[in-house]
């Protein structure tokens, strides 16, 4: 998963608790979370409250 952070500190906070990496490459806040941690991340936000498939 590839994203762009809106600031620093939320960069930090994808490196830090989604164990991101930063790739700084597009922009300096562009960051990469490996197939692993990004399947964590969905199993953790199942979006339960909606009938929305993702």
């Amino acid at each position: 998963m590839y994203g762009f952070a809106a600031n620093q500190n939320l960069l930090q906070h994808y490196v830090e608790v989604f164990n991101g990496e930063i790739i700084a490459m597009l922009h300096p806040y562009q960051f990469a979370i490996d197939e692993e941690n990004a399947k964590r991340i969905m199993e953790m936000y199942d979006y339960d409250w909606t009938d929305d498939e993702i």
